[in-house]
């Protein structure tokens, strides 16, 4: 027991000292601490690299390097942001957000307000996190997100994302849970931009290189009443966007294969046009291309774009 209350008094020992730094400070500081961990020569830093320089094979390894350093500055400055803005309430952030897609926004108010309810695809992008913080001040909110190993950690990551108001449910939770979610009128948010072997997916394109890809949410669509919406928040200069995407509606088919994979294709290539946008702002150390398509052969071949 000895170990996990040393965590936890870690924990709120940390969380007391980020809450003492003033917000601007805290992003600066973070993206300092983010910058210098960039520049180790461990297996993270590497990956983004390698990563960044299949996305955009025609780039210089000057960008490669520059961005891949934006890129660990960049969620250096998030995470410490996020804890030094803990104890805001959520409605005082809402001073540095402004609203792209306004009119998508709207509709996604209009429809919770008939009882129809809609599943919001977005991604480790920008910042995810105050996405789930302000959009329970708008919508009623639930968000599905990964259990963590740490009971300690994983509270406080339910505890920032409920602050607005969101419903926090897991992954394991029961589909029959999250379909009354849906009819229910709500928004259900998921993050579905990785690849995670043990669960059900399909290989669709991301940056033109096939990447498997989570089917579960895209299976949700279907089976809430067939409404989506892309919803994503990342930083613009000084101020944090949130960006939607105008509201869609896939029926039910027969043919439901070939449904999920067109809606797991669509979010897909969204989330990919804003990543173009700000390429820093993506987790690149992830192994996105980590699983094959089963006809490309073993890992390491020839011509294989993520064999690694």
């Amino acid at each position: 027991m000895a170990r996990p209350t040393l965590i936890a008094k870690s924990l709120d020992a940390a969380l007391a000292a980020t809450r003492m730094i003033p917000p601007g400070v805290a992003h600066w500081a973070g993206g300092v601490l983010g910058w210098w961990f960039g520049q180790l020569p461990m297996r993270d830093q590497r990956r983004a690299r390698e990563n960044l320089r299949r996305a955009f094979p025609g780039r210089s390894d000057a960008w490669i390097k520059r961005t891949a350093g934006h890129c660990f500055r960049h969620f250096g400055r998030m995470a410490l942001w996020s804890l030094a803005t803990v104890s805001i309430p959520p409605r005082q952030l809402l001073d540095g957000v402004v609203i792209e897609g306004r009119e998508h926004f709207d509709e996604l108010l209009q429809a919770s307000r008939r009882g129809q309810g809609t599943v919001l695809f977005t991604g480790h992008y920008g910042n995810w996190e105050l996405m789930c913080r302000i959009g329970a001040l708008f919508v009623p909110l639930s968000v599905i997100g990964k259990r963590l190993r740490n009971p300690h950690l994983d509270a406080l990551v339910v505890r920032i994302r409920a602050s607005g108001g969101a419903r926090v449910l897991y992954q394991e939770e029961d589909v029959r849970t999250l379909v009354r979610e849906l009819r229910s009128g709500r928004a259900l948010c998921t993050l579905a931009d990785q690849d995670i072997p043990r669960m059900a997916g399909v290989h669709v394109p991301w940056f033109g290189i096939p990447a498997f890809t989570p089917v579960a949410p895209a299976a949700l669509v279907l089976l809430g009443g067939g409404h989506a919406q892309a919803v994503f928040c990342f930083a613009q200069g000084r101020r944090w966007v949130l960006h939607i995407s105008p509201r869609r509606h896939f029926p039910r088919t027969a043919e439901r294969d070939a449904a999920v994979q067109e809606i797991t294709a669509w979010i897909t290539a969204y989330e990919e046009a804003l990543v173009r946008r700000h390429p820093e702002q993506w987790v690149w150390w992830h192994q996105r291309w980590r699983t094959r398509p089963p006809s490309a052969g073993p890992a390491g071949a020839p011509g294989d774009a993520a064999g690694r």
